[in-house]
């Protein structure tokens, strides 16, 4: 049994697949093999894919039909394989060569910890570095997020994911797969803040460790999740997010309220600035 599975489910990501399984198998910590997921691509995905069939520890799976959410893809992945550390590795990101080297010996020393993450480069399409994810969370605090930290899971959830997702990255995270355990599965209801809900369950029930290295890149314009205007799935389903951490944390009424109308007041400033980037109705431009 290897240390760590690798999961890379996939969806029309054929332009940047070649590059995300590279970028696994060369890892300079070995202990590791690789389930390549294909949630039924219409693009040259799976052509890609099979010039990995064969490799060593690699093992490739396509779905018939389309599952409808990556949250169903985590969920198979996590069952198709047996290690005691996962990362799911998104199909258009990409890492450093020492992203398991520096994650691993994070949770091997600290075994409360369910989640070690990493600082993440932002990048384009082109794969064009265009920013830094300490821009996510420069709002919460300006100076946690430049170093590194072990942090109570709870207290994570009370003071900053209650506010937002504050792990923005899946590729930029190793899971201890006993704390997944404790999960029982997935919630694969959702399109787009699956992610969310998935960190405060696991937070729930573990601690937490940040790496303040950028090891990870992440592409933020290549996304199949996002079908509505911004603001409007992000309310649908962060409203659920947010109720489910306060019922799991005791919250009372008054900081119930205090979490859903700040993250309202967010959405709404979402779609405010989409609809700032419309062009006016005919007859009405001037």
């Amino acid at each position: 049994m290897p240390k760590v599975s690798v999961i890379v489910p996939n969806y029309r990501h054929a332009p940047y697949l070649t590059w995300r399984i590279d970028t696994v198998l060369n890892q300079t910590y070995r202990d590791f093999d690789l389930l390549i997921l294909d949630d039924a691509s219409t693009d040259n995905s799976r052509e890609i894919i099979e010039h990995y069939r064969g490799r060593a520890g690699v093992r490739i799976h396509y779905n018939d039909t389309n599952s409808g959410s990556v949250f169903h893809q985590w969920g198979k992945g996590i069952r198709m394989t047996d290690s005691d550390y996962v990362w799911i590795a998104e199909s258009d990101d990409w890492a450093e060569p020492t992203f398991l080297e520096r994650l691993v010996p994070v949770l091997d020393a600290h075994p409360g910890v369910g989640i070690a993450y990493c600082q993440s480069w932002i990048v384009d399409r082109e794969f064009k570095v265009t920013g830094h994810a300490g821009c996510w969370t420069d709002d919460l605090d300006a100076a946690r997020w430049k170093r590194d930290f072990i942090a109570s899971g709870r207290e994570e959830i009370s003071r900053f994911l209650l506010v937002k997702n504050t792990i923005p990255n899946t590729s930029a995270v190793l899971q201890r797969r006993s704390t997944l355990a404790k999960l029982r599965s997935i919630d694969a209801s959702f399109r787009l803040c699956g992610d969310w809900m998935h960190w405060i369950r696991m937070l729930a029930e573990a601690d937490l460790a940040f790496v303040a290295e950028n090891l990870n890149f992440w592409r933020l314009q290549s996304s199949n999740a996002r079908t509505a205007p911004p603001g409007v799935l992000e309310w649908q389903e962060g409203e659920r997010v947010l109720n489910w951490a306060c019922d799991r944390l005791q919250i009372d009424e008054a900081g119930r309220n205090r979490a859903l109308l700040a993250f309202l007041r967010k959405c709404w400033q979402w779609q405010k600035e989409y609809l700032e980037t419309l062009p006016l109705p005919a007859g009405n431009q001037t």
